[in-house]
């Protein structure tokens, strides 16, 4: 008889996220982001039963003659998307019952399933050998769950993209190519940024955002948070002097004016500061500092060569 309970419900601890992204050569941040933007809040309701939604137009277009008849009869097989609403989480329960009663294990197929709500006719590539095996394998946790996710994304050649941490070729891949409309690419990087202990970025990279003397603002603050100056949020030539200092570090052209350029390559240096605290473990509370660090040490090699 089909079980619907879950045997371990808790949600998904650190421990979690780093077995499954040393399975698949990541770093814990980069699936975090996927959990955050492409999977749902957790993989089981309250009431401990996993979550699935039946696609009864999925049961229709994978059958045919007397069985399709049996199954558009019983309610649980319609000609179209949107042809029938889901109703509530008991009524998807209560089709995929029915449509195993009348198909067997392909109705499996037909309903998706967890965290990330693969579809059960994906069970193969997700590395399962049935959509009823992955449906079953869901139902112990949702780090098994996040482990049909990820071999989803594997299998749609999408995993080299999220090492790289190229968040549009990733979004394209996953969402299809109406990701910009949703900003699915924004999302990923801003969730990414958050696990590593940023806050989601005012100043975007691929923006057209610039700012100079007299701005002010949450977009200055961030800008002098990410220079190691007092953020008070007015750009002025305290400002002005820390810029051109970063610029010349990083040969770009010194004007002060913290256009495009200037702020991606200021990402990209928090970006890898970031991942070095996460690394050597020293958290992000410790991330200022090491900056600071980085800095002085440049400034010793410079005085001595």
């Amino acid at each position: 008889m089909i079980t619907f309970i879950g045997k371990d419900i808790t949600p998904l601890t650190a421990g979690d996220y780093r077995r499954i992204a040393a399975k698949y050569d990541l770093e814990s941040p980069h699936v975090r982001a996927v959990v955050a933007v492409e999977a749902g809040a957790s993989g089981f309701w309250s009431s401990g039963r996993m979550k699935l939604l039946y696609e009864g137009h999925v049961a229709y277009r994978e059958t045919s003659g007397a069985l399709r008849a049996k199954l558009v009869k019983a309610g649980v097989a319609w000609k179209r998307w949107g042809d029938v609403p889901y109703g509530k989480a008991s009524q998807s329960r209560a089709r995929l019952k029915k449509a195993i009663q009348i198909a067997g294990d392909r109705a499996y197929r037909w309903a998706s399933y967890g965290l990330g709500q693969i579809m059960g006719f994906n069970a193969e590539l997700c590395g399962y050998p049935s959509a009823k095996a992955m449906y079953e394998a869901f139902l112990e946790n949702e780090a098994a769950q996040l482990d049909g996710m990820m071999g989803f994304i594997k299998s749609r050649g999408l995993l080299e993209a999220l090492r790289r941490e190229d968040w549009h070729k990733f979004a394209e891949g996953y969402n299809g190519s109406g990701y910009r409309k949703h900003g699915y690419h924004t999302r990923l990087e801003n969730a990414y940024l958050n696990s590593l202990g940023t806050p989601s970025p005012i100043l975007a990279v691929g923006s057209s955002v610039v700012l100079s003397v007299g701005s002010k603002g949450q977009r200055v603050k961030e800008l002098q948070r990410m220079l190691g100056v007092d953020a008070d949020g007015h750009y002025g030539r305290r400002t002005k002097a820390a810029v051109i200092k970063f610029q010349v570090e990083h040969g770009l052209k010194n004007d002060g004016i913290a256009g495009p350029k200037t702020l991606a390559a200021l990402q990209a240096r928090s970006r890898t500061n970031r991942k070095l605290a996460v690394a050597t473990g020293l958290g992000a509370g410790l991330i200022p500092l090491v900056a600071i660090l980085v800095d002085q040490f440049k400034e010793i090699i410079n005085a001595i060569f």
